[in-house]
C-alpha cells in the first residue's frame, strides 16, 4: 500500500513538472496558468488590516507567488507578474474575518471604502518604468519648443524602457507609460 501511495504521489509531481514545463513555453498558458493559481490569494487578517492601512502595490513581496507552484513557473517573469495582479485584484475584495466589524456578505464594498484610494498595479509598473525615460538632446529641445502631447509617439515605450516587455500589449500601462514620459519630459532640463 505504501508503495502504491509513493509511486501515485511521485507520479502527481512528475505530471505537474511536465505540465509546468509545457505552460513555461507558451505565453497565453503562463497567463492562465497565473490566473489559476492565484485565484484563491487571500492575505491573513493581520496583512489585509496593514494592506488597507498602508495601501501597499501589486509588486509587494506580499503577492508573491507561494512555494507549491513549480519552480519553472516561479522564474517566469511574465507568470509572476499576471499572478501578482490577480493576487493584488482578489486582496482589494477580500473582507476581515471578523464579522462584527463588517457585517456586509462578501463581495461587497464597505460604507466609506473606497477601492480608488488603492494604486492601479498596472498603472504603477508603467509609471516606475516611466521614471527611466529621457529624451534625447535634441528631441528635448523640440519638445520644449514645440510641445507635442503626451499622445505622440516619442513617449511610447520601447521594449527597453519595459520591465516586462509583455507589457507593451496592454494599453492601459502604454497610456500609463505616456503620461509618466510627458511628465517626466516636462520635468526634464533644457538643453543651453
Amino acid at each position: 500500500m505504501k508503495k502504491i501511495l509513493l509511486l501515485l504521489f511521485a507520479a502527481i509531481i512528475i505530471t505537474q513538472n511536465v505540465d509546468a514545463q509545457k505552460t513555461h513555453e507558451d505565453s497565453t498558458e503562463v497567463i492562465n496558468a497565473a490566473h489559476r493559481r492565484a485565484m484563491h490569494f487571500q492575505l491573513t487578517n493581520s496583512d489585509l488590516e496593514k494592506f488597507h492601512r498602508e495601501h501597499f502595490p501589486a509588486t509587494s513581496d506580499y503577492f508573491k507567488p507561494d512555494r507549491g507552484i513549480p519552480k519553472v513557473l516561479l522564474a517566469d517573469s511574465l507568470f509572476v507578474k499576471t499572478y501578482r495582479l490577480v493576487a493584488f485584484d482578489n486582496v482589494l475584495d477580500q473582507q476581515t474575518v471578523s464579522f462584527m466589524n463588517h457585517p456586509l456578505p462578501p463581495g461587497h464594498i464597505r460604507p466609506g471604502f473606497n477601492r480608488g484610494n488603492y494604486p492601479d498595479p498596472v498603472k504603477d509598473i508603467a509609471q516606475k518604468d516611466a521614471h527611466r525615460f529621457s529624451l534625447s538632446t535634441a528631441l528635448l529641445a523640440r519638445f520644449k519648443s514645440e510641445h507635442f502631447p503626451a499622445a505622440s509617439d516619442y513617449f511610447k515605450p520601447a521594449v527597453t524602457d519595459a520591465s516586462d516587455p509583455a507589457m507593451l500589449k496592454d494599453s492601459v500601462y502604454v497610456q500609463a507609460f505616456r503620461a509618466g514620459a510627458y511628465t517626466r519630459a516636462k520635468d526634464q532640463k533644457a538643453p543651453k
